[in-house]
């Protein structure tokens, strides 16, 4: 005998592959009730009081927050504006800081595409790629069909970076309302929260490795050559990382 109580399909229902962009970009937005992007926002709170402290106008930071948007790099030209370096010194370095979203982007590409997707759209997201967003999309967009993957980012990540340029302003506002010590701590905070959620988008041996490569080779390179201990962290750990998990998929 049939169950008389089981639920009946809703008619309304719409299966994930015939939902809307819209429909997925307003998902995308729901995700901003969350941790990594709360952590963020209180960051880039801190933010806004280190370019107060820097002697920067309230209006250019908030632009720097829209225009950079990766808060390292960020942080590194605000650093250099205090520091009276020159033009060109700061242009370097803020491309320095911001040359390591290349490869986080060739490797989300893969995963945000679809076969139709226009390559305007790519171009336009890649400019909001940093940390917060590459944890996300790796982590989120394997559960999205592929015609909700763009939107479903774009909702996140394009709405968060508008969400944090007010917050620059309203960190650079209440600057001088808290301890230095606070502010200190509200900008510690996307550092730490990465170190603990980055291997949960780590999906591939290669990706793993380059963790427990990057966390050993840090803080040696950070004795022995402080001034390039970011840089060569990266670039020694990134191919080490890849030569053994290369040589791991050919032999299997």
């Amino acid at each position: 005998m049939s169950d008389q109580h089981s639920p009946s399909p809703d008619p309304e229902a719409e299966p994930e592959d015939q939902v809307s962009s819209l429909v997925w970009y307003g998902r995308g937005m729901r995700q901003l009730i969350s941790t990594p992007a709360l952590v963020l926002m209180v960051s880039f709170t801190g933010f806004g009081g280190f370019a107060r402290e820097s002697g920067i106008d309230v209006l250019h930071a908030m632009f720097m927050t829209l225009a950079i948007w990766a808060l390292p790099s960020a942080v590194v030209l605000v650093g250099g504006v205090a520091a009276g370096a020159g033009l060109l010194t700061i242009a370097i370095s803020v491309a320095l800081a911001s040359v390591r979203m290349m490869p986080m982007m060739v490797a989300l590409v893969p995963v945000l595409r679809d076969k139709t997707t226009p390559k305007w759209q790519l171009y336009f997201l890649s400019h909001y790629i940093a940390i917060t967003s590459w944890v996300f999309g790796m982590s989120k967009l394997w559960d999205i069909p592929r015609k909700g993957r763009v939107p479903f980012f774009a909702g996140f990540a394009v709405s968060l970076s508008l969400i944090n340029v007010c917050i620059t302003g309203i960190g650079y506002e209440i600057a001088g309302a808290v301890p230095p010590v606070v502010a200190a701590a509200l900008f510690m905070t996307t550092p730490l929260y990465f170190m603990l959620t980055l291997p949960s988008a780590a999906r591939m041996l290669s990706d793993r490795l380059a963790l427990v490569i990057g966390f050993a080779l840090g803080p040696l390179f950070a004795v022995l050559m402080p001034g390039v201990d970011l840089l060569l962290t990266g670039v020694i750990g990134g191919f080490l990382a890849y030569g053994i998990g290369y040589v791991k998929r050919k032999r299997l």
